[in-house]
């Protein structure tokens, strides 16, 4: 360690992990560009001195920081600081899959969906409510899992009404849209949306599935859908994590 580096002094009779505390500390540092972006961090062993923990300590605060795409780790090179433009996409507030999609393909990243379950409940209250519908009627519910290079991004939620559709299956959503899926097994055709966005915290439920901090930042956006006589179609849920996206939005004067 250079002779004018201080030793951070660390809660040592808390209940926080070290390597959160060091995780934290760090990504303060690259949030407040002590750590400029693109540049390499200082080595393990350089850290681990500065901290007064063992390496073991700094590899799984680093791996902290990997999960939250905030560094990139590479053998032989180091340890280098993403770019915000990097680890965010611009947003546009549809809940539209392509437009999610067309997006993140400018950046080339890899795109997965998880879909964790399709299944028949009685319609919650408050999708009742909006559907216009007795809560004791059932909708599908299908919920999924969107990833950008293999990380949870956003986690969407639809409510279907059963007789607004034929069959469904997991596999229908897995390569296509909601709204593609339901052109062809929908009843009555989709003709308009309504929208409405909200800047939320994440509850512990949403913090598992997106593998953030219970607490975290989101944009919440709320999708209902209608026919061309505005009666309301279906539902959707979505929350994107707020360290993915950039909510992006231009007009005509």
């Amino acid at each position: 360690m250079a002779k004018n580096d201080k030793i951070v002094v660390m809660d040592r009779d808390g209940s926080i992990p070290f390597y959160y505390q060091v995780a934290e500390t760090l990504k303060e540092r690259i949030v407040s560009h002590k750590y400029e972006p693109d540049a390499l961090l200082p080595s393990e062993s350089r850290l681990s001195e500065e901290f007064n923990v063992s390496n073991i300590t700094i590899r799984k605060a680093m791996a902290l920081l990997v999960k939250e795409g905030l560094i990139l780790r590479k053998r032989g090179i180091g340890t280098r600081v993403i770019s915000r433009k990097e680890r965010r996409i611009p947003l546009k507030i549809t809940g539209n899959f392509r437009d999610w999609v067309d997006s993140a393909l400018r950046k080339k990243y890899r795109l997965t969906v998880d879909v964790l379950s399709l299944e028949k409940i009685s319609c919650p209250q408050p999708i009742a409510k909006t559907l216009g519908r007795d809560s004791d009627k059932e909708v599908w519910c299908l919920r999924r899992v969107r990833r950008l290079k293999g990380e949870p991004a956003s986690y969407y939620i639809n409510f279907i009404p059963v007789d607004m559709v034929g069959k469904l299956k997991k596999s229908d959503f897995t390569t296509h849209s909601f709204i593609e899926v339901f052109k062809n097994a929908g009843k009555i055709p989709i003709a308009k949306t309504s929208q409405q966005v909200e800047a939320v915290v994440s509850d512990m439920d949403v913090s598992s599935i997106l593998g953030i901090h219970f607490g975290s930042a989101l944009f919440f956006v709320e999708n209902v859908y209608y026919s061309a006589d505005s009666r309301p179609l279906e539902v959707t849920h979505i929350y994107f994590r707020g360290d993915r996206y950039i909510y992006k939005s231009g007009h005509a004067l």
